[in-house]
């Protein structure tokens, strides 16, 4: 039951023609490929205007975040986050693969979610002198190239566990069939435990966050397009619509209801 991904999933209610914030992605180099998901990119212009709270639920990936005065490794979110842009403003972000973080660090994971990290800790390089180079020029592919010069300083050994665990990642992300962890050691043919040991190792979340994580992309997506509620809820394998209610609010902060009305 695979099918299309929205590719802003995860930004809730984002609309770029009310909030006068574009996001961009760029894909990155063969080079980093193994190592990186793509990079992202966000400007807004809110000059005369009140400030702008995004609210967001993060993919399963650490990212590095390149704002000018403020810049940051940030493991996985285990919430829903909140980012309130105001004035006039850039970010440069890379999203890591699922697990490909692992490789800067010999700690689990889990020591990093929900932590904002400096970026010297794990690179050759500090914050300021990765600003100077990136905010240099407006030119997306020259910022592209900066970072790249900048990453491959130091690039980890390829790890095949990391291919592993993407390929389950995506597999929960493609296919809303998948709604347990016993549905995952099924399709995967491995234990409950490995993938759970896995998962903490080189994600730092549980597999049924994941699960649950991308399903509420789903839900989200769907109920902001219109969909039919209690549809949603029986698609994503919840057998009754409270329970899919109580996860949803839990998870976004709002009922289904309150979310399509916006509130």
């Amino acid at each position: 039951m695979r099918h299309q991904v929205n590719p802003n999933r995860g930004i809730l209610h984002f609309d770029p023609a009310q909030t006068n914030v574009r996001i961009t992605r760029h894909l990155p180099s063969e080079m980093l490929r193994h190592l990186i998901q793509h990079y992202w990119f966000v400007e807004w212009n809110l000059e005369g205007q009140p400030p702008y709270t995004q609210e967001v639920l993060q993919h399963p990936g650490v990212n590095i975040v390149f704002e000018q005065g403020s810049s940051y490794v940030c493991g996985i979110e285990s919430r829903k986050a909140a980012y309130t842009l105001q004035g006039k403003g850039q970010i440069v972000g890379i999203l890591y693969r699922p697990g490909a973080f692992y490789g800067y660090t010999s700690e689990p994971m889990s020591e990093l979610v929900d932590r904002k990290v400096d970026i010297s800790r794990y690179f050759p390089f500090d914050a300021e002198t990765a600003e100077k180079g990136i905010f240099a020029s407006n030119c997306l592919e020259e910022r592209v190239a900066f970072i790249e010069r900048l990453l491959s300083s130091y690039i980890p050994e390829p790890d095949d566990k990391v291919d592993e665990l993407n390929k389950i990642v995506r597999a929960i992300m493609e296919d809303r069939s998948l709604t347990s962890v016993d549905l995952l050691v099924n399709r995967f043919n491995a234990s409950k435990r490995t993938l759970q040991r896995m998962f903490k190792q080189y994600l730092g979340v549980s597999p049924k966050w994941v699960i649950q994580r991308y399903r509420m992309h789903e839900a989200s997506d769907a109920i902001e397009n219109g969909a039919d509620i209690t549809t949603v809820a029986l698609e994503l394998g919840y057998f009754d619509q409270a329970h899919f209610s109580k996860d949803f609010k839990a998870i976004v902060g709002t009922s289904p209801h309150a979310y399509r009305r916006g509130d």
